[in-house]
């Protein structure tokens, strides 16, 4: 009996103990119920609100630039390399022909000069040789310029 006297006393305690806290944690909540806390976000939102505003010049940036960035795309031209290549072999041979013709052109006059002199002399000689040759001839040729001179 003894023993169930002792329980019955640790459970008394207990109890009081168990009655005590629950009056500490009732004057804790009336003094927290009667505090005038309230949930403050309005600097949270104007952050959140800030930050969403950068995030969104960014985005239209980046969609700016990506846009042209494709309009400067699609107006580039891309040719292979074989194509370039061509392109400058036929522009270097084109300049040489015409920088060949320029030379030869310019060199034309010389040699019709040349020519007409060589021609010339040619004829001189042969009419020289025909005149030596045939002695009646040049009478002949002498007495036509006399006449020719004088009209």
């Amino acid at each position: 009996m003894a023993k169930l006297d002792e329980i019955a006393e640790l459970l008394t305690e207990e109890i009081n103990g168990f009655e005590k806290s629950i009056d500490r944690l009732e004057k804790v909540h009336e003094n927290l119920q009667n505090l005038p806390l309230k949930a403050d976000t309005s600097e949270l939102n104007a952050l959140l609100k800030e930050y969403g505003n950068n995030q969104k010049n960014n985005i239209e940036e980046q969609q700016r630039l990506m846009e042209r960035i494709l309009h400067k795309v699609e107006r580039s031209v891309l040719l292979p390399s074989w194509a370039i290549k061509l392109t400058w072999g036929l522009l270097i041979t084109v300049l040489l022909v015409l920088g060949f013709s320029i030379y030869q052109v310019s060199r034309m006059s010389k040699k019709e000069e040349a020519a007409y002199i060589k021609g010339q002399d040619d004829a001189i000689e042969h009419y020289r040789t025909f005149f030596a040759d045939s002695p009646g001839a040049k009478e002949l040729y002498q007495e036509w310029l006399e006449v020719e001179g004088k009209k």
